[in-house]
């Protein structure tokens, strides 16, 4: 496995599973208005959850990551790969979450992983 894919891969990881932190912060949320009356109070709110603050770090380690991996690779190869993000949020919410894993969902991510496969030959 070439160093790129490595890079590329972790990259992916750490958003999706930075997404996915951020769902279980954004739980620990009551409703917000995220109006321009309370836009400071809220920024404040949702910046004092941990989760919410680890799941950023993710997102912002998996993109500065992604920036290193586009000045090494063609973007039709590295960007298919985005999509097995959606792979692992799919299986973490079933499993985090207890969200439904349909038919339909193994049917997509069977589809995802196929397409990635075709697309990187």
């Amino acid at each position: 496995m070439n160093r790129n894919l490595i890079e590329i891969l972790v990259s992916v990881f750490m958003g999706a599973i930075g997404q996915t932190v951020l769902k279980l912060g954004a739980n620990k949320l009551d409703n917000l208005s995220l109006s321009f009356r309370t836009i400071f109070k809220d920024i404040i709110h949702i910046l004092m959850v941990p989760e919410i603050l680890v799941g950023l770090v993710l997102f912002g380690s998996s993109f500065l990551l992604w920036i290193k991996v586009l000045t090494k690779s063609d973007l039709s190869y590295a960007y298919p790969m985005v999509s097995l993000g959606y792979v692992l949020v799919a299986l973490l919410s079933k499993f985090l979450f207890n969200e439904p894993f349909t038919v339909n969902k193994v049917i997509g991510v069977v589809m995802i992983i196929s397409g990635v496969f075709i697309l990187n030959r």
